[in-house]
């Protein structure tokens, strides 16, 4: 009930006061019924005051409002409420620290720079020496509030000499040798001389390298190296690239030939098919070969005036290039004589053929021949397509007729129906005959001479004898044989026709076609 009356008063009661002897506060023999009780901290707090020991709040000279540091909690007297100055906010490693480990001497006119505190580690700083430096004594500059080691300077801004791959965690004094700061050079060599003297593949020193490392090294390691040859006159290809630099500069990388026979002399000279010392070969192995392999060769025959076509792709050099690879013929017959000469169906040597093979034959394969019949003055139709050479040429290839007759000779003489030879018929066959079969004829008796597949006569015949009754001579021929008119009824029905004849031949004269009315 009375604390319930307390907290209407203007000391309301929390934390441990809630719970503290009324007489802890109020003396009852000072204040009676406790009254005009001071409610300022100092009141009952001096004695904690004058005791404060971390930090002595008297030496420090502190205000006497402890509630500006101090909260009143369950659990006692707690520093909740201190708030170390914006001017040095207390972060990192500086939060865990007690107060006297900065504030030694007391805590008026405290400085706020770093060196005024971290003097002793700067001075005693060896890699590098900030005192022989001359670093500057604004420690973040470099260091941070968390550690001391680790720092955070910025090589690059501070010097203009980026650090990055092993550069970047070396000690410094690999650099700085003695502690040298000023005029320190920058270029590889001056690092690095002695790596540059002891490179025995290649040879740097002796190879008159440049000393700008640069050019083939990196900083991330020595080793490998990573010069570009390709960025030389002589870019590595093919084989070249895995090879040893010391198997091409055998004397050094000065003035190195870059022509392919300087290296491959022996391989040159070694060449048995073909053999390339013997024929002359030209020195230029890259007509050839490649950088790929040395075998197989890439010699592209096609870029000569002889392209390799067919069979003669997968033939041996040695085959057509009998004497040597200068001057070899290119005509067909200077290979292929022995096939000219052996050949039998037909005779080539006999019938005196071309020695231009190429007229019948491809590269493709001796035979079968691809001559074409239709590029000469007779072209082969029907069944000339498909008979024998020998067939037509039955006294050789030269001079051969090209009329019907000269083959046909049989057929015209044992022909009789028509007989052709009775019968007085041209020579020519192919005025009736196509290439195509001797039979059927396709002769236009029609057109020619008499309508007979056409017209009144048109199935009016079996052969031709039941018109031409001379077998021997078809110009004589006969209609009144075949037809049911007799002279009598013929005369009469002629009367009036000057210069009529009853005979075959008036009948034609009148009526060339057949018809009554012509």
């Amino acid at each position: 009930d009375q604390f319930e009356k307390h907290q209407l008063t203007r000391f309301p009661l929390t934390g441990v006061h809630a719970v503290a002897d009324c007489d802890a506060c109020h003396d009852v023999n000072q204040y009676s019924q406790f009254r005009n009780t001071p409610v300022d901290c100092q009141f009952c707090h001096e004695q904690d005051y004058i005791a404060a020991e971390d930090p002595n709040h008297q030496m420090a000279g502190y205000p006497m409002q402890c509630d500006q540091c101090h909260s009143v909690t369950q659990r006692g007297w707690r520093m909740d409420n201190f708030v170390h100055t914006e001017r040095f906010p207390l972060v990192g490693s500086h939060a865990g620290l007690t107060c006297n480990a900065c504030h030694q001497n007391g805590y008026k006119n405290m400085s706020s720079e770093c060196y005024a505190c971290h003097e002793p580690d700067y001075n005693l700083a060896k890699s590098p020496d900030h005192v022989v430096f001359g670093f500057l004594t604004n420690c973040q500059l470099c260091h941070n509030e968390t550690v001391w080691q680790g720092t955070t300077f910025d090589h690059m801004q501070r010097s203009g000499f980026e650090l990055v791959g092993q550069h970047s965690h070396i000690s410094c004094n690999n650099c700085h040798v003695d502690n040298q700061v000023t005029n320190l050079a920058r270029d590889c060599h001056t690092c690095h001389e002695q790596d540059y003297v002891s490179v025995a593949n290649p040879d740097h020193a002796s190879g008159h390298f440049p000393f700008d490392c640069t050019q083939c090294h990196t900083q991330n390691a020595w080793q490998p190296a990573t010069f570009n040859h390709d960025e030389t006159a002589f870019p590595l290809t093919g084989r070249h690239t895995t090879v040893q630099c010391a198997d091409c500069h055998t004397s050094g990388y000065q003035g190195t030939p870059t022509d392919c026979y300087s290296c491959h002399r022996t391989d040159y000279q070694g060449a048995a098919d073909p053999d390339h010392a013997q024929n002359n070969f030209d020195h230029d192995c890259t007509a050839c070969h490649s950088t790929s392999a040395w075998t197989p060769a890439t010699f592209d025959h096609n870029q000569t005036t002889f392209p390799l076509t067919g069979k003669h792709t997968s033939v041996q050099c040695a085959d057509c290039h009998t004497s040597g690879y200068q001057g070899t013929p290119t005509d067909c017959y200077s290979c292929h004589r022995t096939d000219y000469q052996g050949a039998a169906d037909p005779d080539h040597a006999q019938n005196n053929f071309d020695h231009d093979c190429t007229a019948c034959h491809s590269t493709s394969a001796w035979t079968p021949a691809t001559f074409d019949h239709n590029q000469t003055t007779f072209p082969l139709t029907g069944k000339h397509t498909t008979a024998q050479c020998a067939d037509c040429h039955t006294s050789g290839y030269q001079g051969t007729p090209t009329d019907c007759y000269f083959c046909h000779k049989q057929d015209y003489d044992e022909t009789v129906d028509p007989n052709h030879v009775g019968a007085g018929f041209p020579q020519s066959c192919d005025d009736c005959h196509s290439t195509n079969a001797w039979q059927p004829a396709n002769w236009d008796h029609d057109a020619q001479y008499f309508p007979i597949y056409s017209g009144e006569h048109k199935g009016e015949w079996d052969n031709c004898a039941d018109c031409h009754v001379n077998s021997s001579n078809y110009q004589v021929f006969e209609c009144i044989n075949c037809h049911e008119h007799n002279k009598t009824k013929m005369d009469d029905k002629h009367s009036d026709v000057r210069n009529y004849q009853y005979n075959s031949q008036a009948c034609y004269d009148c009526h060339p076609r057949g018809k009554e009315e012509d």
